[in-house]
């Protein structure tokens, strides 16, 4: 795949080709957690929808392997108690984003899950509506592999790292999305610290979905 294919490309599971080595494990599994979240009214016990906020915070260095086991433990009972250890199950995704989500099986599953979910709520318009903010997600954690942003530490300014850390933090739930306005605030304060990528400036201004993991708050958070 060129950066053109990128650009355009439908399909998640040819974008992750491109991935394959260039990503941090703190990214799939932030990842992965978002995609679950896109399911969250498909999780019907809390041992789930826990799992998922502690590989949230696991993810950020807020929370121990020890805890995150205990929780992702917790996740299998709930599969357990309904007999269904199986991918038809929402919560097997729950389950996936606790326990490996550094891969991509996490996601894949917490995307056709919520796909098949539109598909049968709705329509097909909602179903490729559905695929289209999966290819949004994967766009907003790892950006364009072809083409990275050079980084200025100037702009990184008391404003801009203090709006970007409140974009990060306070995010819309149980959606996880990153306040739009938010990031068109934070858009404008890196132009008045030097900024002249456009590339990292569109992004915040970008209409579509914003999660934790976002590459351009990461970039300026320096988080990896």
């Amino acid at each position: 795949m060129n950066e053109s294919e990128w650009l355009v490309c439908t399909d998640t599971r040819p974008m992750w080709g491109c991935l394959k080595g260039k990503t941090s494990d703190r990214k799939l599994r932030l990842l992965a957690c978002a995609c679950s979240r896109r399911v969250w009214h498909l999780l019907d016990d809390e041992r789930s929808t826990r799992a998922v906020s502690a590989a949230e915070r696991y993810a950020d260095g807020e929370e121990s392997a020890e805890r995150l086991y205990t929780e992702h433990q917790a996740a299998l009972d709930v599969l357990r108690d309904k007999r269904s250890i199986q991918f038809s199950n929402p919560n097997f995704y729950a389950s996936l984003a606790s326990d490996h989500a550094l891969e991509a099986s996490a996601f894949i599953a917490a995307a056709d899950a919520s796909e098949y979910d539109a598909a049968a709520t709705a329509s097909e318009s909602a179903r490729f509506a559905e695929r289209q903010s999966q290819i949004d997600l994967l766009r907003d954690v790892f950006g364009n592999p072809f083409l990275p942003v050079a980084f200025d530490p100037a702009w990184r300014t008391h404003t801009v790292t203090a709006l970007a850390a409140a974009a990060y933090e306070e995010r819309s739930l149980p959606r996880g999305t990153l306040d739009a306005d938010r990031l068109a605030v934070l858009a404008d304060a890196l132009e008045d610290a030097g900024c002249t990528n456009e590339l990292l400036v569109a992004h915040l201004r970008e209409p579509s979905l914003h999660v934790r993991g976002c590459w351009a708050i990461d970039l300026l958070l320096g988080k990896e």
